[in-house]
């Protein structure tokens, strides 16, 4: 029985315009992220391993500042200063969201840009944003609450831009304005004073607290107080634009990071000095968002790049996942041996001045726990790794030509340069010297098919077709396919050659072989298997346009994805991936559970033949949950023993080489159904399992004893 497909999760690699985070009060495995781009409110509980939406009913939620009342830490502001909500509160720990907007009568009363808790009651909220942005988001001054957020009445600085507001201790209030200088008040916003140690001409942009040390991010420098914010000193970048600022530690130094249009800059009160963090992966980073909790370090970037994580002071950083995407992902390769060993190739962050960033390789060693920026500045177009060695990988890129690495990329060597494409690598099976890649020169926009003999050092024209996919022939590495946009080609003598074979006049989009069989997609939808060089339509019922992009075969499965970076507008299908266990004559979508549906690219595959990966465009890597089990009416005894079976009401699991530690059951669908069931005498040799509340039919057992020995039975209830 195999059962795949039934269930997605997101694993990466992500990314995202981050402008806020924030720790939880007492658990610093819990961590909120906000998106400046209407991304929405994200949390994780596991350090920034996985992340989960938390405001998917309130569409294009700006998150621009995340609050928690530190006293009863489930309740939760969210600030919009773009004005579509204005303020969110949450009583339950960001599981469900509630407008709090009364009294916020006009749009830049909306405008909602900071929040400051004095007690649980009382709070204060700033609005507007620094007018350099466009639209610009004035807002109108200083509100307050004394019943937690219901209402809201005006505390002063009205007509005044407030791009942020903190406390300190004893509960002094300071505001933050654009071009008016830092305003304090001692008298609930009944009066506000200008301090005099900060610039009345900056744009201030971050208030950071800890303790007796306050931190102002502006226009004209970062300013410091140990003193509570009684007296203040600018300690320089001013000129720079200080987006935001973190308190990193206060003791027994202070130390600050801050994010700026020349990157990530940190400060040290030992040599009373700026520096710029130097990392291969914050190159050319616009750094958004910053939060450190003395421990670990995380920001967010400009041009939807993804949240970043460091836990040794900014040396090293790591990728974290499931977040927000928009990032166009092209290709994925999996380590056969180590299928946690994950490699994905993308053409780039998206820059909001428009075109790409040059960032493409990730690597995973924990299954897409956290990812690790590697290889060249490049816009990655495809994958492709020596069968022999999977620590040699080949990059196709846009623009730069070909690459190879001997170990991984951490280093790496430009074996065609110049402004070529290449859109696709096949290295042979029998003989790994043989390469073959598709090339198109952007100067000329000359296609060509070429070859090397001696892995890569030399490459020669061998045609000049323009190959969407070249494939070996798995069984006969003479035999080499070429899809082209006049149907398929054919080399009978290891890619030297080149003739037209199968279906003329059609714009073939991907291959794959199995068992003999050729199977190829086209740009309109269509699908084909070519089978002793007659060619049959086995297109299914999804009856869409969308190119079919990606084909995968394992046993008797058969996997097609199309491409999601086009709207079919009839069906307003956005990509997805069908199944077929009978050789097309029947098919199934089951993407239907993935939360995004924009799937690209050539990135359907496996790791070890256990589970789907699939790349999308605008979300990451999707791993497939369903588990694959393939159950063979056992004929001898095994390690753990089910009777009766079938059964009715109760089974008897009984183990003969270790104490049964854990159980699973599977329905025919390869849903999880342990919850259904009762156990009794678990960490035994023998388990009795209580099965009356499922329904009849057939499921599988999963069991694993304290010395990891896992059995899986089938099991009939009547």
């Amino acid at each position: 029985m195999l059962l795949i497909g039934q269930s997605w999760q997101q694993i990466g690699p992500e990314g995202g315009y981050f402008k806020e985070f924030t720790f939880h009060p007492s658990n610093s495995s819990i961590l909120y992220a906000g998106s400046d781009d209407g991304g929405g409110i994200w949390k994780t509980t596991n350090n920034g391993i996985n992340w989960s939406l938390l405001t998917s009913n309130f569409p294009n939620m700006t998150g621009w500042s995340i609050i928690i009342d530190p006293n009863t830490p489930d309740i939760l502001y969210a600030c919009d200063v773009y004005g579509r909500y204005g303020l969110l509160k949450s009583i339950d720990g960001g599981l469900n969201w509630y407008q709090k907007i009364t009294g916020l009568n006009t749009a830049y009363d909306k405008m909602v840009s900071d929040l400051v808790i004095k007690t649980s009651d009382t709070l204060f909220i700033s609005t507007g944003e620094a007018s350099t942005t466009t639209p610009p988001r004035p807002g109108n001054g200083i509100f307050k609450s004394f019943n937690g957020g219901d209402t809201w009445t005006p505390a002063g600085l009205q007509g005044v831009t407030i791009p942020c507001i903190d406390k300190n201790i004893f509960g002094t209030i300071f505001a933050g304005t654009e071009l008016n200088g830092l305003k304090y008040s001692n008298d609930n916003g009944a009066n506000w004073m200008l301090h005099p140690d900060v610039s009345s001409t900056s744009v201030i942009h971050e208030i950071d607290v800890k303790d007796s040390v306050i931190v102002i991010g502006t226009s004209t420098g970062v300013y410091l107080s140990t003193n509570w914010g009684i007296n203040f000193i600018n300690l320089g970048l001013s000129g720079d634009f200080n987006f935001d600022i973190s308190i990193h530690k206060t003791t027994p130094n202070i130390e600050l990071y801050c994010s700026t249009f020349s990157g990530l800059q940190f400060y040290s009160s030992v040599t009373s000095t700026w520096s710029i963090v130097s990392n291969p992966l914050l190159n050319n980073q616009l750094i958004m968002g910053i939060l450190s909790n003395g421990a670990d370090v995380y920001l967010g970037a400009f041009s939807n790049s993804p949240i970043y994580k460091s836990s040794d002071g900014g040396i090293s950083w790591n990728r974290t996942s499931s977040s927000p995407i928009t990032t166009e992902l092209t290709d994925i390769y999996i380590d056969p041996a180590n299928p946690n060993r994950i490699i994905s190739c993308l053409l780039g962050t998206y820059n909001i001045g428009g075109g790409y960033n040059k960032e493409c390789i990730y690597e995973t060693s924990n299954g897409g726990g956290t990812w690790l920026r590697k290889g060249p500045n490049a816009h990655g177009l495809c994958l492709a790794a020596n069968p022999l060695n999977s620590n040699q990988l080949f990059l196709g890129t846009f623009s730069q030509g070909l690459f190879k690495t001997d170990n991984s990329f951490s280093t790496y060597t430009n074996l065609i340069n110049g402004n070529m494409a290449i859109g696709d690598i096949a290295v042979s099976n029998s003989d790994t010297n043989v390469i073959i890649i598709s090339e198109v020169d952007l100067d000329s926009w000359q296609a060509s098919i070429k070859r090397s003999t001696d892995g890569g050092s030399n490459f020669s024209n061998v045609t000049a077709l323009l190959a969407n996919r070249v494939l070996f022939n798995s069984n006969n590495n003479d035999t080499v396919y070429a899809a082209t946009n006049n149907g398929v080609y054919l080399s009978i003598d290891n890619g030297v050659t080149w003739n037209s074979w199968q279906l003329a006049g059609l714009n073939i989009l991907s291959l794959a072989y199995n068992s003999n069989i050729l199977y190829a997609g086209t740009d309109n939808g269509t699908f084909y298997k070519i089978e002793n060089s007659i060619a049959t339509n086995i297109s299914g019922n999804w009856q869409t346009p969308l190119e079919l992009k990606s084909i995968f075969t394992m046993n008797n499965e058969l996997f097609v994805g199309f491409n999601g970076a086009e709207k079919d507008t009839t069906n307003n299908l956005h990509g997805s991936i069908w199944r077929t266990s009978d050789n097309g004559n029947n098919w199934e979508n089951i993407t239907n559970q993935m939360t995004s549906t924009n799937i690209y690219g050539n990135n359907i595959i496996t790791s070890d033949g256990n589970e789907l990966y699939v790349g999308t465009y605008g979300g990451g890597i999707f791993k497939s949950n369903g588990l694959i089990v393939d159950v063979i009416e056992n004929k001898v005894p095994t390690a753990i023993s089910l009777y009766p079976n079938p059964a009715n009401n109760c089974v008897t699991l009984n183990s003969k080489n270790g104490i049964i530690t854990s159980i699973q059951l599977l329905n025919n669908l390869g849903q999880n159904v342990s919850n259904s069931v009762r156990r009794k005498h678990m960490l035994s040799t023998k388990v009795i399992i209580d099965i009356s509340a499922l329904p009849s039919g057939v499921y599988i057992v999963l069991t694993q004893t304290n010395n990891k020995i896992t059995t899986a039975n089938k099991m009939y209830k009547q």
